[in-house]
């Protein structure tokens, strides 16, 4: 399969459809002895299941792109423990990011372009503007705030699946304070703004939003620098062989 610059690919799973005993030993099969040994030391069943799944899936979708057995990849870890393909002279250029939730996993590649992908269960019947209080810039706690309590929750999901994604393209995860940035959110478009000293562009980034289903949410980063908009697909899939 061919990815283009310019391209963000989206594939995520649902659990749910990838349990079959066969399908769960061959998702086995394809991780490293690690990789299997940390799926091990998870205390719960849909813990080891949600780590599987998102393996597989990685392994898989990447093979898609490179004629590469999908349990040949090797992957190494940034200093803030982002995964990266380890293959010097393979795949070059191809980059990933991975998200996971209790029901569902995503991968996005891309090629030569910064890219974090998040997903979330929406669900929870906590309280949302607790969370975004100690975590959102003031920006969103204010658009947050000024909404009727039934929209809230929607909301909130919208702002932390996008702020993970953004966190996750930069490779740095929480190492970036939360109230650093913000989104803003109009007439179908979204927004970033930056704190001075986060030392970031907003023009050098695209995002998208998705709800895949009921309970549900999905957010895309995109580094694009002064390029064009990167043409987005999601595609839901069952990791399988070949």
């Amino acid at each position: 399969m061919k990815l283009e610059q310019g391209q963000a690919q989206v594939w995520y799973a649902w659990t749910e459809k990838c349990r079959h005993p066969q399908l769960m030993d061959y998702y086995r099969s394809l991780l490293s002895a690690d990789e299997r040994e940390r799926c091990e030391r998870f205390a719960f069943d849909y813990l080891k299941t949600e780590y599987l799944l998102t393996r597989a899936l990685c392994r898989l979708t990447l093979s898609r792109y490179v004629p590469l057995p999908p349990q040949d990849w090797r992957f190494r870890r940034n200093d803030y423990g982002r995964p990266e393909i380890d293959l010097p002279g393979v795949a070059t250029g191809l980059r990933f990011n991975l998200s996971n939730a209790r029901s569902l996993v995503a991968c996005v590649v891309t090629r030569d372009a910064d890219a974090g992908v998040d997903v979330e269960e929406t669900q929870r019947g906590e309280e949302m503007l607790p969370i975004a209080a100690q975590y959102f810039a003031p920006p969103e706690l204010q658009d947050l705030s000024a909404l009727a309590p039934a929209l809230q929750s929607r909301r909130f999901f919208q702002l932390w699946t996008l702020k993970e994604a953004y966190i996750k393209a930069r490779g740095m995860g929480l190492a970036i304070p939360l109230e650093q940035f913000w989104f803003r959110l109009e007439q179908g478009r979204i927004g970033i703004g930056f704190d001075a000293a986060l030392d970031d562009v907003a023009a050098d980034w695209q995002f998208d939003y998705r709800e895949p289903a009921a309970g549900h949410a999905m957010a895309l980063a995109v580094r694009k620098g002064a390029a064009a908009d990167f043409a987005v697909s999601w595609r839901e899939t069952v990791p399988m062989p070949g």
